[in-house]
């Protein structure tokens, strides 16, 4: 495979990132190395529709997450979701940036097993193959269910060659192995909440800013 960048494919990672971790931005570090593209855009999802509204909000889940990627020049922030007042589909996100770059160039949503499993509660989530592919990265401890809809769109759609889907806009689903830091937002949360140290677990200038906007107190 031609190791060098891929400068025509755009490569995204959603989450709510509340707040944004080393977890995070080892695995978009990876993904960009792997798919070959320039810079992953991270977007924070503002209104997330299968779970409760983040106790801290979209701008300063965005700041948290611009302060954690500077320097870090494959990795770049995108907010294109917070400017929407609906919930954030991610149907309507590949929608939206398949209109942005036009109909030919490779685009990437990357997510975790974990949210993989949910994919049948998604808004339109069988569409989302007519608009880009689907890269899996691993997540310790989450399993596919042994059947169901789910199972048989993933056999009908897998492709283990990434060089083919790097030359077609959409269509595919990946499955990828990546470093899985034991980290979780949730985990960030809780200690915050019992007021724990969290120095090793997201960079200095988020804690900082944590700290400044008493979050997750």
């Amino acid at each position: 495979m031609d190791k060098s960048v891929n400068n025509m494919a755009t490569a995204l990672f959603g989450g709510t990132f509340n707040p944004i971790h080393f977890g995070h931005l080892t695995i978009a570090s990876e993904l960009a190395d792997l798919l070959q593209v320039d810079k992953i855009q991270l977007i924070p999802c503002a209104f997330p529709p299968h779970r409760g509204q983040p106790q801290a909000s979209a701008e300063q889940r965005l700041a948290m997450l611009e302060l954690a990627i500077n320097r870090q020049p494959k990795l770049t922030a995108n907010p294109i979701e917070l400017h929407r007042d609906a919930p954030s589909y991610s149907i309507d996100t590949v929608t939206l940036l398949r209109e942005q770059i036009g109909d030919q160039q490779p685009l990437f949503f990357c997510i975790g097993l974990d949210s993989l499993v949910t994919l049948p509660s998604w808004h339109r989530w069988q569409e989302l193959l007519d608009y880009c592919h689907i890269v899996l990265a691993s997540r310790p401890g989450t399993k596919l269910p042994a059947a169901g809809p789910l199972i048989d769109w993933i056999a009908e759609n897998n492709c283990e060659d990434l060089s083919i889907m790097q030359q077609q806009p959409a269509g595919s689903v990946y499955f990828c192995n990546l470093s899985m830091l034991d980290i979780s937002s949730t985990d960030i949360r809780d200690k915050l909440a019992k007021g724990q140290d969290i120095d090793f677990l997201t960079p200095t200038k988020v804690v900082e800013y944590i700290q400044q906007h008493h979050l997750y107190e």
